[in-house]
């Protein structure tokens, strides 16, 4: 390649780095920019954000408590417009969302972190196992007798949305209350340029959140059962515990988590599997695979793209660069899972793949509170679509969502 053919390279990729970070479901395939990214500017500086893409990095970054999440995410609301007039619902809206337990730093973080691990005791989780497939053979049973279905809207979504409203008391009614909420505020996340429009849809959003969620505590302090409500409530009252603010953020970051992500990860994990139909044929032989699958559904296509914004509280030396005092830095979970320093064949999709070390649920004190229920869903629907469902391929191919997290707008399916 000659030099005007290696500058023309190079030009490009800086666009379409431009570009991912501003707002990367434009970007089709980010790939091939991870892979020159590793390997050219594995701490690469764009619009002012470092932006760590290899796995040691990212995993260093995670642990760092020099990066704060706390002031990321009071940059990231310095950053974008009201919206609108801002009342007092709002403003303690906007502190619920600010004290939820991702966006707190030490020791806060780790206080409210023990309270909702209650919750998610292992042998809490493993009791929701027969009650999570038997509501994921109800919604097979519902699309059984179709000849084409949309998989994202009548089995990715309901199983979550399902067993979230369960976990929490709710009824199933009420995730239509606040699952557009959900959308909004986890489409916007980390966006750097919101309009007017946007930051008033966020507003809303947290607002609504908010006011349902103090609406449910104040029923649910004069019925408490073994809910998750119920467990924050009995939580709020003990000496160094939960605020009501932390309370309500902690609702709303479970709702967000609990629902969108993991519907995420069901509906890409589909969508890999029939773009690989030899993969997807190896499960359909052995259905037992079901669990090594998801893993590397996780790894091949993060849900999650990338952590939420943070900034550097001191000069950090990284691994493979230097982040200064004051920096926003963002980690790429999506290259980090394809770094060739860590998986054998990175790019490859492997659902027998050994030793799968991927970060999709981020790690160290930050790790994903309810991945093993997220886990548990995922292999749940994988198992039946191996062992009940006829073969099925994709009607349309699916267009990209314009939103933080790697999500579709629909998968139309059909039986082969």
């Amino acid at each position: 390649m000659d030099t005007h053919s290696v500058q023309d390279a190079r030009a490009s990729l800086e666009e379409d780095l431009g570009r991912f970070v501003r707002e990367h479901a434009l970007v089709a395939d980010p790939y091939p920019l991870f892979v020159w990214l590793r390997q050219n500017a594995p701490v690469a500086e764009v619009y002012g954000v470092r932006l760590l893409t290899r796995y040691q990095d990212v995993v260093e970054g995670y642990r760092n408590q020099l990066f704060s999440r706390r002031r990321g995410v009071e940059l990231e609301a310095a950053a974008h417009p009201s919206g609108g007039p801002v009342d007092e619902t709002v403003q303690k809206a906007h502190q619920a969302s600010f004290n939820m337990m991702i966006n707190l730093d030490e020791p806060d973080h780790k206080r409210v972190r023990q309270i909702l691990e209650i919750a998610f005791k292992p042998t809490r989780v493993v009791m929701w196992k027969q009650r999570i497939e038997a509501i994921t053979d109800e919604l097979v049973d519902r699309v059984a007798g179709k000849v084409r279905f949309d998989f994202r809207r009548e089995i990715a979504f309901p199983l979550p949305e399902r067993v979230i409203c369960e976990l929490m008391g709710v009824p199933i009614e009420d995730h239509a209350l606040w699952s557009r909420w959900s959308e909004t505020v986890v489409d916007f996340t980390n966006k750097l340029d919101l309009t007017a429009e946007e930051s008033a849809a966020v507003l809303d959003a947290h607002r609504g959140f908010y006011l349902y969620f103090k609406e449910l505590i104040e029923k649910r302090r004069d019925s408490l059962s073994d809910d998750l409500v119920s467990v924050l409530i009995r939580a709020e009252g003990e000496e160094g515990r939960l605020t009501e603010l932390e309370m309500l953020g902690s609702l709303q970051m479970l709702i967000e988590a609990g629902h969108e992500t993991t519907a995420n990860l069901v509906c890409n994990g589909m969508y890999t599997l029939l773009k690989h139909p030899e993969q997807y044929e190896l499960l359909r032989e052995d259905p037992d695979l079901a669990p090594a699958a998801v893993e590397e559904m996780l790894r091949y296509a993060s849900p999650a793209h990338r952590s939420l914004l943070r900034v550097a509280l001191d000069d950090v030396a990284m691994s493979n660069g230097f982040v200064p005092k004051g920096c926003p830095i963002l980690m790429q979970l999506n290259a980090a899972n394809r770094d060739p320093a860590i998986f054998e064949e990175p790019e490859s999709f492997d659902i027998r793949r050994k030793a799968n070390r991927h970060i999709a649920f981020a790690a160290g004190p930050h790790f994903c509170l309810g991945n093993q229920l997220a886990r548990m869903e995922a292999e749940s629907i994988f198992r039946a679509i191996a062992t009940r469902l006829p073969r099925l391929e994709l009607v349309e191919e699916p267009k990209f969502r314009r939103t933080n997290v790697r999500a579709l707008e629909s998968l139309v399916v059909r039986k082969a």
